[in-house]
């Protein structure tokens, strides 16, 4: 070693030069760690994007509440307002700049709706309330809380419950609760309605033009009531609705039969007071039942049935008076040219004799 002082450094580097190179070069097989890239120039950082989504997410959520309780119907022009911030918000680039102004265009939606709706939930809940009135309100005058009071009781409860939800200001539950209450009532009123027709039907002898649906709509009827007791309002709805368009479908077929034979009579009579003039001898009256008659046949047209029986009905009656009141005034007119005609055999006779008169005198 004393020989070669001057070479011992270089002896040193090349002996920990290979531990060196195994430290820093990576395993066989294994990729080098990738260095993190840094954002764009100007692009929004990730907590700025974070909080554009939380922006965005209360805008969407105020959306659908304001959506919800009808505030477009009840304030068009500040829900436009309110949408045309949400666009702008969702329009904005993705940039620092522009995720601050989606922030705060969000924001500004977001507010915005909870405006419009604020506004517009005292109008929603007293429209619900007018509709659950007006069917309570018709439901008490036909003598339904005499006959079921307890069905309409129960009913009552449900909206009494729906009011106070929304005193307390937990609008979705009133909501849903005001749902109910509403489906209760519509569901009595369907069925207070199938009872009318079923009882027009009865009185009319009108279920033999359709045996069928009548016979289905009276079990129909009675599955409806059973389950609005078991508490089923849903279904009770459902069943309710079905029973009364089935006793329609008897009453229609009912009319139409009776509305056809009517038709023929009313055809029959117009016909016979044209034949003696009656357009002409008595014209009011005629007009009067041809007015009658063309609405009776627009009815029957529109399959109205019901209508187009009453006044077919009708119009026969006016088309035999008008005939009657014709052959009247000519009985009349007849009775006036006999006597005339008398008057003139009487005058030929009276001058006759008068001439022989005169004759025998010149004698």
């Amino acid at each position: 070693m004393k020989k070669f002082p001057f070479f011992a450094p270089f002896i040193v580097v090349l002996l920990i030069l290979p531990y060196l190179s195994c430290k820093s070069a990576p395993p066989a097989g294994a990729s080098a760690p990738k260095a993190e890239t840094p954002p764009a120039a100007g692009r929004a950082s990730p907590a700025l994007l974070g909080e554009l989504s939380a922006a965005k997410a209360r805008a969407d959520e105020a959306r659908k509440k304001a959506a919800d309780f009808n505030s477009s119907e009840y304030f068009p022009s500040e829900w436009d307002d309110a949408e045309a911030q949400y666009a702008r918000a969702s329009q904005a680039p993705n940039t620092e700049a522009g995720a601050r102004d989606g922030i705060a265009a969000y924001n500004a939606a977001a507010d915005a709706y909870d405006a419009v709706f604020k506004l517009a939930i005292p109008l929603y809940a007293q429209a619900r309330e007018d509709e659950i009135v007006a069917l309570r309100d018709n439901l008490i005058a036909a003598g339904w809380r005499d006959a079921f009071p307890e069905s309409l009781t129960s009913a009552d409860q449900v909206a009494l419950a729906a009011l106070a939800q929304y005193e307390d200001g937990d609008y979705y539950a009133a909501k849903d609760t005001a749902d109910q209450a509403l489906m209760m009532y519509q569901t009595l009123t369907n069925a207070y309605n199938a009872f009318l027709a079923r009882n027009e039907i009865k009185e009319r002898d009108f279920v033999s033009y359709d045996p069928e649906n009548f016979e289905r709509a009276e079990e129909i009827l009675d599955d409806a009531m059973d389950d609005y007791d078991a508490e089923n309002y849903a279904s009770a709805y459902e069943n309710s609705k079905e029973a009364l368009n089935r006793y329609n479908l008897v009453l229609s077929a009912g009319w139409a039969a009776h509305a056809e034979r009517y038709a023929a009579q009313a055809a029959a009579a117009r016909q016979a007071a044209l034949d003696v003039k009656a357009d002409i001898a008595v014209r009011d009256i005629f007009s009067e039942a041809e007015s009658i008659y063309k609405t009776a046949v627009s009815a029957f047209d529109a399959k109205q049935y019901g209508d187009a029986a009453k006044q077919f009905y009708a119009s026969e009656g006016i088309f035999v008076t008008a005939t009657s009141s014709t052959l009247e005034k000519r009985g009349i007119a007849a009775q006036t040219i006999e006597e005339a005609n008398k008057k003139i055999e009487e005058s030929d006779e009276t001058a006759r004799l008068a001439e022989l008169i005169l004759e025998g005198g010149a004698e």
